[in-house]
């Protein structure tokens, strides 16, 4: 007899997980599904990444208002979070730095973009404000972000998954989804276990959130979804700052301005190689350590599985941030980390929504950056619409 269950969700990533914890305060019969032996062990966004907290200074209302909305709301959430249950997160601030004058009509941009976006306390400051701030950087004026910081993301993971088990969800780790069927009122979903047996599922409510696979995962349900993975691959360095007094940082996340890049989909900003402190250990309260890393660089690649490959050299990320921290050099710089970005073609927000054919299948689709920092208010989003169905 095929088993029954309330919530499916799909993926045990950090948007999984609370989803997971979100739903488990008031509803049963939560099953998460992940392919990963593990909820930290695997390869993916939730562990591959720079670890800011972002303060939504970056999105517009236009194209990407749901990353707008929930980068702001999760900002505020997550340092909450975090302070509740001691996991390590440090609010920075975050310096945008301008090094010509071009840079500083960008910067005005971004200032009009903070402002519209509720985000605080943003400023623009004097070159002189940035050395005391930051005496390695250079720049010639700079926005102030003091709500950017930086977290500990497999802290989080593991916080959350513990507080959904503990409200009774059931995590099926070293499973993997191979098909969902529209079975009317319910989803019957197909999955394999980790000794390769095939077995079945009937659950009222099926939740997407299996990050760059979530096009594929939408596409078992309805083969005409129109959302592809774009998938590109960010490479990142690290030096330690503790070697030469040029390299220290006082620990604040060091931003070029935004660029402008061209891709198939049209031109767009990249917020740039960038400089980001880390902790010195899993302790609470959190300390900062000298070990800054220097990324990510992100280059196209054909294969969502891609997370290696020819890397980018070192004197590429050296030359890069060179024009704010002049005295990085590439010896300096020693291999960091890659991961793969869920971004998603032609798409450039968050997709949140129920299937067109199924409000009882929820995607979430295009979740990259700043999806770790908006993991909570992502969260209560899919809450009201699981409750509204």
């Amino acid at each position: 007899m095929t088993e029954k269950i309330n919530i499916a969700v799909i993926g045990g990533g950090v948007i999984g997980c609370s989803i997971a914890s979100e739903l488990s305060a008031e509803h049963s019969g939560i099953f998460i599904f992940e392919k990963n032996p593990g909820i930290t062990s695997g390869e993916n966004q939730s562990s591959r990444n720079s670890g800011v907290i972002h303060s939504g200074i970056y999105y517009d209302q236009e194209t990407r208002p749901q990353k707008a909305s929930l980068c702001v709301e999760g900002n505020k959430l997550i340092y909450d979070f975090c302070r509740n249950y001691e996991i390590p997160a440090i609010q920075t601030g975050k310096l945008i730095v301008a090094t010509t004058k071009k840079d500083e009509e960008t910067l005005e941009v971004y200032l009009h973009r903070a402002n519209q976006n509720a985000v605080p306390g943003v400023e623009m400051i004097t070159g002189a404000r940035v050395k005391h701030f930051e005496p390695n950087v250079e720049a010639i004026s700079a926005l102030m972000v003091p709500t950017s910081g930086i977290i500990e993301p497999t802290s989080l993971i593991y916080r959350l998954y513990t507080l959904a088990s503990n409200n009774g969800a059931q995590f099926m780790t070293g499973t993997e989804i191979t098909g969902l069927v529209n079975d009317g009122r319910s989803i019957r979903l197909i999955f394999r276990y980790p000794d390769g047996k095939i077995d079945q599922a009937i659950s009222q409510i099926v939740i997407n959130a299996a990050g760059i696979d979530a096009d594929l995962i939408a596409r078992f349900f309805d083969p005409d979804s129109p959302y592809e993975l774009d998938p590109v691959r960010g490479e990142s360095y690290k030096f330690y700052g503790h070697r030469r007094s040029e390299l220290s940082l006082k620990g604040m996340n060091v931003y070029p301005t935004p660029e402008s890049v061209n891709t198939p989909d049209g031109s767009h900003f990249t917020v740039g190689i960038h400089l980001t402190p880390t902790f010195g250990g899993l302790s609470y309260p959190p300390f900062l350590d000298s070990t800054v890393t220097v990324g990510p660089k992100l280059v196209a690649v054909e294969d969502r599985k891609a997370w290696s490959g020819n890397r980018i050299s070192p004197g590429k990320f050296s030359k890069k941030v060179q024009p704010f921290f002049p005295g990085l050099r590439e010896e300096d710089l020693i291999w960091h980390q890659a991961g793969i970005q869920a971004r998603l073609k032609g798409f450039p927000d968050f997709i949140i929504k129920s299937d067109s054919n199924c409000p009882f299948l929820i995607n979430l689709l295009g979740i990259d950056s700043p999806g770790l920092t908006s993991c909570l208010s992502i969260a209560r989003l899919v809450k009201k619409i699981v409750d509204n169905l």
